[in-house]
C-alpha cells in the first residue's frame, strides 16, 4: 500500500478496491488512512477511510472507524453492498439533510390540503384540512427537526434514536402554557412520525427498513387515552359558575358581549349534541331544524336536527340534539337569519372559527378554576366526551350514539369501556335464589348427582 498526494491531505496506506465499484462507469473506490489527523499515533493505529466514486451522485466519503486493513476492506464490502441496494431502488446516496426531508414532506402535505368546504369525496381519501396541515407543520419544525438536528443525514438515524423521543418530548415542549404533553398527543405525534419515515423510504431519502420508528410497539396504553371531562356532580358545579361568568362580560364593548353570549350558548349546544366544534361552526341557519322533542322533559325544551357539512372530518350525518334552545337563542338574536347565514356567527355576520371557541372555553375554565377543583384538564372535547358519557348513563344504545357523533363502536369501546362497565350493574350484578349469595350447600356425594325428575 502506497500514498497519495504530497501535500497536509495526502493519504497513507492507499488501496484502490477495483471490486467494489459501484456500476461498470463508475470510478474505482479506495480506502486510506488520513495523515493530517489523529497525530498523536502512529499511521498503522489511525482509522480507515473510505472514497466511494458514485455517477452523478459525487460519491461517500466516509471514516470506517477501523483500523485493521481486513476488517475495513468487509465494511466496505458491506457499505457498497448498502449503497446498490439503494440505487436500485432509485434511492440517493447523497447527504440528505433532517431539515431537507422535512421541507420535501411538509410541501407534499401541503399539496394534500382541500378547501374549506370541500369534502374528501371531492379532494380525495388523502386530503387533509388547512388546519390539519398547519398542526403537522408545527410538529415537525417545533420537534421532530430539533430532535434529529436539522444538518443531521437522515440515512445515519438510527432506529434506536427514537427510543428517546417520548422523554425528549415531554422535556421540551414549545408551549410551556400547557404543560408536558398528554399521552395522547405523543402517540399522535409517534404516527406522524411513522408517516414522515415511510414517506422518506418511499421517495428514496431513506434507505429502506424493514421495521418503521414506533412500529408494533404499544407505547401508550388505553386507558391512557381518554379525555377528562365532567362526572354529573362536577357538570353542575360547572354549571352555576360559568353562569355567573357570563354576567361578567356584560361591560364590554358590543363585540365582546356578543361573543360571549354566542359562545356560552355553544358551550351547551356541545354539551347536548356531541359535535365536534369544527362541524358545528359551519352550521348555517339552512342546516338546523328545530322541534319539539317526542319525550318532554322539564331540562329539554326544545330539540334539533343538524344537517353536518361533508367537508368535515368523517363527513356528512345528521346529528339529533338535545338542547336545541342554545342554538334558537342564537338565531333569535341574530341580525343574519337568511338560510345561507352562519348560525353562530359575530355581529357582522363572520363565521365562529374553531380557535375563537378555544379562547372563549379557556376563559369559561380559568374564571371557574375548573382543573384545580376537580384535578383535571379540560378542553373543548371534554364537552363532546361529557356528551357520550351522559347518553350512555342515560340508556343510549351505542349503535345510536356512534352514529349521531359520527364514529365506530371500536372508537366508543376504546374510549368509553369504563362507562360501559359502571352501566352494567343490573348484569353484573344478576343472582338466583337456588345459587350465589345465600344458596344452598350441596352435601358431599351429591357433587354430581343429576336427579331424574327434574
Amino acid at each position: 500500500m502506497g500514498t497519495k498526494g504530497n501535500n497536509q491531505k495526502s493519504y497513507g496506506c492507499y488501496e484502490e478496491l477495483p471490486s467494489l465499484r459501484v456500476s461498470p462507469d463508475a470510478e474505482i473506490p479506495y480506502i486510506y488512512k488520513r495523515l493530517d489527523t489523529d497525530l498523536s499515533k502512529p499511521v498503522e493505529d489511525r482509522s480507515y477511510y473510505i472514497r466511494i466514486p458514485i455517477p452523478q451522485q459525487g460519491g461517500v466519503r466516509k471514516s470506517l472507524k477501523v483500523a485493521d486493513r481486513n476488517t475495513a476492506i468487509r465494511k466496505a464490502e458491506e457499505l457498497v453492498l448498502d449503497i446498490k441496494v439503494t440505487m436500485k431502488v432509485g434511492g440517493t446516496v447523497k447527504r440528505f439533510p433532517v431539515q431537507e426531508l422535512a421541507d420535501r414532506f411538509c410541501k407534499y402535505k401541503k399539496s394534500l390540503v382541500r378547501g374549506s368546504w370541500e369534502s374528501k369525496d371531492q379532494r380525495g381519501k388523502r386530503s387533509i384540512t388547512k388546519q390539519r396541515y398547519e398542526l403537522i407543520e408545527g410538529k415537525i419544525r417545533n420537534y421532530v427537526v430539533k430532535f434529529l438536528g436539522k444538518n443531521t443525514d437522515v440515512k445515519d438515524v438510527p432506529l434506536r434514536k427514537w427510543t428517546q423521543w417520548e422523554t425528549w418530548r415531554k422535556q421540551n415542549n414549545a408551549r410551556k402554557d400547557t404543560g408536558t404533553p398528554t399521552a395522547i398527543t405523543i402517540q399522535n405525534e409517534m404516527g406522524m412520525i411513522r408517516e414522515l419515515w415511510r414517506w422518506g423510504i418511499e421517495e428514496g431519502y431513506i434507505p429502506f427498513t424493514p421495521k418503521l420508528p414506533f412500529q408494533g410497539i404499544n407505547l401508550i396504553p388505553d386507558d391512557k387515552l381518554r379525555r377528562d371531562t365532567w362526572e354529573a356532580n362536577e357538570w353542575k358545579s360547572f354549571v352555576r359558575r360559568v353562569r355567573d361568568w357570563l354576567n361578567t362580560t356584560a361591560s364590554g364593548d358590543q363585540d365582546f358581549v356578543w361573543d360571549a353570549f354566542v359562545s356560552y350558548q355553544m358551550l351547551f349546544f356541545l354539551a347536548n349534541s356531541g359535535m365536534r366544534i369544527g362541524e358545528l361552526v359551519k352550521v348555517k341557519n339552512k342546516d338546523i331544524q328545530f322541534r319539539k322533542p317526542q319525550i318532554e322533559h322539564s331540562f329539554k325544551k326544545l330539540s334539533a336536527l343538524v344537517q353536518v357539512h361533508p367537508s368535515t372530518k368523517t363527513g356528512a350525518r345528521e346529528v339529533n340534539a338535545m338542547g336545541g334552545e342554545f342554538a334558537k337563542r342564537v338565531q333569535d338574536h341574530s341580525k343574519f337569519k337568511r338560510l345561507d347565514d352562519f348560525l353562530f356567527c359575530h355581529l357582522d355576520g363572520s363565521q365562529f372559527t374553531t380557535k375563537q371557541f378555544y379562547d372563549w372555553f379557556k376563559r369559561m375554565i380559568d374564571f371557574t378554576d375548573e382543573n384545580a377543583r376537580w384535578g383535571k384538564q379540560f378542553v373543548p372535547y371534554s364537552l363532546r366526551h361529557f356528551y357520550a358519557t351522559t347518553r350512555l348513563q342515560n340508556g343510549t344504545s351505542t349503535v345510536a350514539l356512534c352514529n349521531n357523533m359520527g364514529v365506530g363502536e371500536q372508537y366508543l369501546k376504546k374510549h368509553y369501556s369504563h362507562y360501559l362497565t359502571r352501566l352494567a350493574d343490573a348484569d353484573l350484578m344478576k343472582m338466583n335464589n337456588e345459587i350465589g349469595v345465600g344458596a344452598k350447600v350441596i352435601p358431599d356425594g351429591e357433587d354430581f348427582f343429576i336427579p331424574e325428575n327434574m
